[in-house]
């Protein structure tokens, strides 16, 4: 039997990063007989230092290109293990300025601190089976650190092998808005929570009086407390509800199918969003949300939480979005089908 190692954040009860293994969990199911395949999550516990005991490792979705992970799978390529980047991603807390290609204009590569990690990263992608990132600046990134472009792609995310749920009718579609809140410890771009959730409120109340209704969630434990904070300090028990069930994904994707539109704070809610079929105002807090942006080329309704007219921001996204909402949809669509062939192909080729 061969024993594959899938390397995730996982067992941590965060939406996002346990959705990635689940759909790579899925696939193996439809691809790989149980009798020949045991797949192992590297849940709390599990060595992932180790690469002895498998016949493949599997970098898998969320933000992993780091010298850490990186190590991980290049220990794992050296003793000749099969490896697989399967959407993973590059992310940083510098606000990624770009020029008129849409191409980050500071060099992306490790500095001499950590030099060696670009070339190990470079030897890595030419060792690995399957190389695919989840956007183009995660793309940017390895062609910095020396990787060839024979040897990696732009995959996109995991998440866009997120099902469709069953669509609802545009005059059933309500007028309320999913805002998923959270935290990030103030590790973003322009340092302060306190500032973004103020920016939030303003365009709530503005949205509100617009005849929008709100629903707050969360998609991980601890952002519960920030998604409490905002419900507070609206003050609107009217219109705004909160909801602090931490839903799993399938769950999620059927709420927020009838949402008007969502404005998310983290990443894979706009995933889940838009697999929904809902617009989304992304509240790009990391270089990873411009990277998701820019994989769909709707970057304009990804907006910096660095940004002092973040409110007004807002509103003029959910102007845009009550004129284009199917244009929008139809984008992601397109984006969506053409990424879900490239993430099955290791499965489809049998590169396990």
């Amino acid at each position: 039997m061969k024993r594959i190692l899938y390397v995730g954040w996982i067992g941590f009860n965060n939406v996002g990063d346990e959705l990635m293994w689940l759909l790579f969990r899925d696939l193996c199911r439809a691809y790989l007989p149980d009798k020949k395949y045991d797949v192992i999550p590297s849940i709390p516990g599990v060595d992932i230092r180790n690469p002895d005991p498998y016949d493949t490792v599997v970098l898998g979705g969320g933000s992993l290109l780091i010298p850490g992970y990186i190590d991980v799978a290049y220990q794992a390529a050296l003793k000749k293990k099969k490896v697989i980047i399967w959407g993973s991603g590059h992310d940083r807390q510098d606000y990624p300025v770009l020029d008129n290609y849409g191409k980050v204009k500071a060099n992306l590569a490790y500095t001499a601190e950590n030099a060696g990690t670009n070339e190990k990263l470079a030897e890595l992608a030419r060792l690995s089976e399957f190389f695919g990132v989840r956007g183009p600046l995660s793309y940017q990134f390895l062609e910095d650190s020396g990787v060839s472009a024979k040897h990696a792609i732009i995959s996109g995310d995991p998440a866009f092998l997120l099902p469709a749920p069953s669509p609802v009718s545009r005059s059933k579609r309500s007028r309320t808005i999913g805002v998923n809140w959270g935290t990030a410890y103030n590790r973003i771009f322009g340092g302060s929570e306190e500032k973004v959730e103020q920016h939030v409120i303003e365009a709530l109340r503005e949205l509100i009086k617009q005849g929008y209704r709100v629903n707050i969630f969360s998609v991980w434990g601890p952002d519960r407390e920030a998604c409490k904070r905002l419900y507070a300090k609206l003050g609107d028990s009217q219109n705004v509800e909160l909801d602090l069930v931490l839903h799993h994904h399938e769950d999620l994707l059927e709420k927020l199918k009838s949402y008007a539109f969502t404005i998310n704070f983290k990443l894979h809610a706009s995933y889940i969003s838009a697999a929904a079929g809902v617009p989304f105002v992304s509240l790009g807090y990391r270089f990873k949300c411009i990277d998701f942006g820019l994989s769909i080329g709707l970057s304009n309704y990804v907006l910096s939480t660095g940004d002092d007219q973040l409110s007004s921001g807002i509103i003029d996204c959910v102007g845009r979005i009550e004129k284009e909402a199917n244009v929008i949809r139809e984008r992601f669509y397109a984006h969506q089908s053409q990424y879900r062939k490239l993430l099955e192909r290791p499965f489809e080729e049998g590169m396990f």
